[in-house]
């Protein structure tokens, strides 16, 4: 009995272990969530084996629209589909080379707008569904894309997608869903998501009013729900192995993340839906290294693509309730096994609740306790009869009791507070100015450094009692202080939900979980009558003398006695610990339970989120100090949930966290950031210059070479490693994407392909009529692509994309507003384009017309021998550092250009 008291009373021992162990078992469990699990033995109908093998196929090679390889892959997914449905004569399938779309994309203040023409190329499926009413309107729409980009295979970008589609088509049409299915593997996402937008122009999108898109933006691991349109949709997505949450969404909605998918362009036209993506490995995002053999989880990763894909939109397309529109969705997922989904509005009201509710009950609770022991020192007499007025006695019951007697227990964890923030920013600063970009291939390390941190700092200011404070009472004084702390965000979190932000769901939980505590630490010392007391007499520093005891065996030694500076904080008579434990015993327990396993829970998922999705952005041009910023938040609200507990945690703790601290933050500081298994991107492009559109050069002489990257390691470690640059002026300047592009003149001159002479006409032949004071006609036809586009730069023009040689295109305009830049992408090859433009002012117009390359020939074993030569990339491939990766900068990896002046 004496023993099982010790292990559960608040006293050292017991609290370091359970500390210990509960943040330990936390962690562990997170971190066995976010594993991939096996493929099961029995796939439910769908066929993993297969699945692999078509993604080895499209995976072959790069293929991005421009490209004939994409030609390849093209014809490859049509076998397939076409084979796995000759035995179901009400699927459709079509190769939708009809459908051509133009759209624009407008800024504020109209110049600087970039529109776009494109004609399809998309591979289309239709399933009939069981339920006749949705034969035409109702159906559920399934998509990804089967382009690359030009310097990736593209086995998770979207290789996996694709071979997932192919799967359900095979599945869907001998398991017909109630609702029709639609398919749209599409082409040309890389390129402006040309793919969704031309699908809007087929007869079957008005079919649609839900949709399912699957993409990859890195290199494999769990796929995650990136963003869903409301709480009906997000309802279709408690698969087996969930992995999501509304932080993502709120990323995309206000513009942190910058690139798109095609759930822009659907969501655009008015459909609810999803958005599933591979997100981890983003530093081999768009690089060679997006291949098969690179792939985090290779066929586990393509089986979590499977049966995530699978469930989702079984469910999208046989339950009505995961139709229509409804509010935001807050979603997020626990241990891989759960997802939990609740609305945007019931979570600002569950906010508001918590807000009026939680500081009227938390008050109750403290003025009832102080009064029950009020009341209890009246009927022991040790309340001074004078003292009569009620609510006197009441408020000094409340002062003596020390909820706010000491002011030192109350400023001390504000105290802690900024000692442990202003540590975290002395550390930052540190990584900042010495090694930026560590988090970029060691972020568990970074996080340890910052989690000792914090802990240490924490615990030097709140750790050490007062002498008029027990633990038990500073426990629960550092609850009360922990729950304001918290009610504080929950008004932040009101306010950004009240704008559309459900990302911090978790201060809601976290608020909620300290309130329970807080009650509990009420209960605790209400329901413990003699150890409260004890607390009471000793928070006074007064013993009162005892009542009369006519018992003439009880020593007069064992009188109490008024304490002294002298007298221990601990009692060591057993009578007195007995006492004091007595209260202590359980309760402690439970706090420690609520008040750090919901927060840390939850954090702990976002951690792992964000060191997966953000850390390798930086080469991308993303602020490392937000990402620095971001971490040292996340780690510092999960260690606040242990701070109640740190008067009975073992000083060991703190001495090992230090070292480890020491350690671990002189190994980030001085090792090199980046490694074969983390690479540093830098984007590619070479320009070659023409001449004027009115005399092209007869001979191209003149070609630009770009890398765009971060500026030190691409000026010091990268630039001087290439033989082309040796003796050239290297111009670099800083881009809008806080990376650093230089440029140097080059004589590796690149070749389109399919012809014989280096000559103007050998890349593209333009010409431009002017046909009013503001008015012209631009021709313009490449050779061996399929991709143009026209730069106004002196203003914004209006545009019309029409057909010739009789008139083989329809006729596409722009809006009113006008454009200054203007893509073309056609579905064959070396087609001509006309564009009727219209301008307004006096002033000259000038431009240059383009067209774009993105196929080389040593990518391309096996492919027609139309394809060119980039020798300029080439070289980068070849003398690249290993801890670097090229990829490509802009839609072609060659461009070449007239310039032209009306």
């Amino acid at each position: 009995m004496q023993l099982g008291r010790k292990l559960l009373a608040f006293q050292v021992v017991p609290a370091t272990t359970l500390v210990i162990v509960l943040y330990s078992v936390l962690f562990t469990a997170i971190s066995y969530g976010d594993l991939l699990p096996q493929p099961p033995t029995n796939q439910g109908g769908l066929n993993l084996t297969r699945a692999y093998a078509d993604l080895q196929h499209i995976a072959q090679r790069p293929h991005p629209y421009n490209s004939h390889a994409n030609d390849i892959v093209h014809q490859r997914i049509l076998d397939r589909i076409r084979d796995a449905t000759a035995d179901t004569p009400d699927v459709q399938v079509v190769q939708d080379f009809v459908s051509n779309a133009s759209w624009a994309s407008w800024s504020s203040q109209g110049a600087g707008s970039s529109a776009t023409y494109s004609e399809s190329t998309n591979i289309l499926v239709k399933i009939p569904g069981t339920d006749p009413q949705y034969a035409s309107t109702g159906a559920v729409l399934l998509s990804a894309h089967y382009d690359s980009v030009s310097t990736a295979a593209g086995a998770t970008d979207d290789g996996m997608g694709v071979a997932t589609l192919i799967q359900l088509v095979e599945y869907l049409a001998k398991n017909r869903p109630k609702r029709t299915a639609i398919f749209n593997i599409n082409n040309g996402e890389e390129d402006g998501l040309c793919g969704a937008f031309v699908f809007l122009k087929h007869p079957w999108s008005n079919y649609t009013d839900t949709f399912l898109n699957l993409e990859g933006a890195a290199a494999g691991g769990r796929p995650l729900l990136f963003r869903g349109t409301s709480t009906p949709a997000l309802r279709s997505f408690h698969v087996p192995n969930p992995h999501g949450n509304v932080l993502s969404a709120d990323a995309f909605s206000r513009g942190v993340i910058r690139s798109g998918t095609d759930y822009t362009v659907y969501t655009g036209v008015g459909m609810e839906g999803l958005d599933l993506a591979f997100y981890r490995g983003r530093s081999k995002y768009h690089t060679k290294f997006d291949a098969i053999p690179h792939t985090v989880g290779q066929e586990k990763a393509l089986w979590a693509m499977l049966e995530s894909a699978k469930v989702s939109g079984l469910s999208l397309l046989n339950d009505d309730e995961t139709h229509g529109t409804g509010s935001l969705p807050v979603y997020f997922d626990l241990f891989g096994v759960w997802l939990v989904v609740l609305s945007l509005d019931t979570l600002l009201l569950c906010n508001i609740v918590l807000l009026v509710v939680g500081p009227v009950v938390l008050l109750l609770l403290v003025f009832a306790d102080a009064a029950i022991l009020h009341a209890r020192t009246q009927l022991n007499g040790h309340v001074p009869q004078s003292d009569s007025h009620l609510a006197r006695r009441f408020f000094k019951s409340v002062m003596e009791f020390g909820w706010v007697k000491d002011s030192w227990v109350w400023a001390k964890f504000w105290a802690a507070l900024l000692v442990a923030v202003g540590l975290q920013a002395l550390l930052v600063l540190s990584y900042l100015k010495f090694n930026p970009f560590i988090v970029h291939s060691r972020p568990g390390l970074v996080v340890i450094s910052i989690f000792t941190l914090t802990y240490v700092g924490l615990v030097l200011v709140v750790a050490p009692t007062t002498n008029s404070h027990l633990p038990e009472r500073q426990k629960n004084i550092m609850f009360l202080q922990t729950y304001i702390f918290t009610w504080i965000g929950l008004v932040l979190a009101t306010s950004a939900a009240s704008s559309g932000i459900g990302g911090l769901y978790f201060i809601t939980a976290w608020n909620a979980a300290v309130l329970l505590a807080c009650v509990v630490g009420c209960i605790e010392n209400m329901l413990g009558a003699e150890g409260s007391y004890e607390v009471y007499r000793r928070a006074r520093h007064v013993h009162y003398a005892p009542l009369p005891v006519h018992d003439d065996t009880v020593p007069p030694a064992e009188a109490e006695t008024e304490d002294t500076e002298t007298t221990p904080l601990l009692p060591s008579t057993p009578a007195r610990a007995s006492k004091e434990e007595n209260g202590a015993i359980g309760w402690w327990i439970l706090q420690l339970v609520i008040a750090v396993t919901v927060p840390v829970t939850l954090l702990g998922h976002i951690l792992v989120l964000l060191a997966g999705a953000m850390t390798q952005t930086l080469s991308d041009g993303s602020s490392p100090l937000n990402v620095y910023a971001a971490l040292s938040i996340l780690v510092f609200m999960m260690v606040l949930p242990v701070v109640p507990f740190t008067f009975k945690t073992h000083s060991m703790v703190a001495h090992v966290f230090t070292a480890i601290f020491v350690l671990s933050t002189l190994f980030n500081l001085f090792t090199f950031p980046f490694s074969q298994e983390e690479p540093v991107k830098v984007s590619f492009q070479q320009t070659v210059y023409l001449g004027n559109i009115s005399s092209p050069l007869s001979q191209v002489t003149h070609a630009t070479t770009s890398l765009t990257g971060l500026g030190p390691y691409l000026e010091e470690s990268i630039l001087p490693k290439l033989p082309s640059t040796a003796g050239q002026n290297i111009s670099c300047a800083p881009t809008s994407t806080g990376v650093q592009k230089c440029l140097w003149n080059t004589t590796l001159l690149p070749t389109p392909g399919d012809v014989s002479v280096r000559g103007a006409h050998s890349w593209l032949d333009a010409s431009i009529l002017r046909m009013s004071a503001h008015s012209a006609k631009i021709v313009v036809r490449g050779r061996n692509t399929r991709g143009c586009r026209l730069v106004f730069h002196d203003k914004p023009v209006k545009y019309v994309v029409k057909g010739s040689e009789g008139g083989i295109l329809p006729q596409f305009s722009g809006d009113p507003a006008g454009v200054s830049q203007l893509w073309l992408w056609s579905r064959e090859w070396d087609r001509r384009f006309t564009v009727d433009i219209e301008w307004e002012g006096d002033e000259a117009l000038r431009g240059l017309v383009a067209c774009e390359w993105a196929e080389y020939e040593s990518a391309s074993v096996g492919v027609p021998e139309s394809i060119g030569k980039i020798p300029a990339l080439e070289e980068v491939l070849t003398f690249l550092p290993r801890w670097a990766a090229a990829t490509k900068a802009a839609a072609g990896l060659v461009e070449a250009y007239v310039d032209f002046a009306i």
